[in-house]
């Protein structure tokens, strides 16, 4: 299990800042893209920016944004290891994911509060995991929700079944206490995505090898 900083920021020199700030830690981060017509906060968009960052980076990219299936791919940027869509947020979810597939990245279908179960299923066969959206797609600091766990717990029972599903993600909400948690969890899930936890603090530098001392 890994942890993985997240970044949620309004303008990308506010991201690139951070990404600076833990760089010499780690080459991982998970950058959240959202905009107003999908969520209540808005954040920087424009793909080219990654050109000005580090090209040994290995992003999580995630989309929290409404989609036509064509715009996935200005997202191709050999930094991006990983894209995680939200299928609720494209009208034509298959096309969206077979534009998704050029890309070459590893796919994961995101999976907030919301969302039945009944509609994540359609897509487990075509995609590489399932990331857990402990909060409600947005802004960073909010609350963990409660049915994060019974979520959690499908998504586990899913990557028993199906062979494709190669990584189970959770983000959103996450803090010292709650981690706790999600080691009981430590066998299943590869990700934990923490932000507000570290860059809500003073030294985000100490908050992050906290974290990564409790794992």
């Amino acid at each position: 299990m890994k942890i993985v900083p997240s970044i949620n920021t309004e303008n990308f020199e506010e991201a690139k800042r951070r990404i600076e700030s833990l760089r010499a830690l780690t080459a991982e981060f998970h950058i959240d893209i959202s905009s107003l017509d999908f969520t209540d906060y808005q954040t920087w968009q424009n793909p080219k920016e990654l050109e000005r960052l580090d090209e040994n980076l290995k992003l999580h990219v995630h989309l929290m944004v409404q989609l036509k299936p064509q715009e996935i791919l200005k997202w191709n940027n050999k930094r991006i290891k990983i894209l995680i869509l939200h299928f609720e947020g494209c009208n034509l979810p298959f096309a969206l994911l077979k534009f998704a597939k050029k890309l070459k990245k590893e796919i994961i279908i995101a999976w907030s509060p919301h969302i039945e179960t009944e509609f994540i299923k359609e897509f487990l066969s075509y995609v590489n995991g399932i990331l857990i959206l402990g909060v409600h797609p947005g802004k960073s600091g909010q609350s963990l929700l409660e049915n994060t766990f019974s979520r959690l717990e499908n998504a586990i029972k899913f990557k028993e079944q199906y062979k494709n599903l190669k990584k189970i993600l959770v983000d959103g909400g996450i803090n010292e206490e709650n981690l706790k948690i999600f080691l009981n969890y430590k066998n299943s899930i590869d990700y934990i995505i923490i932000g507000n936890a570290i860059f809500g603090k003073e030294n985000p530098i100490q908050a992050y090898k906290y974290f990564l001392s409790i794992i």
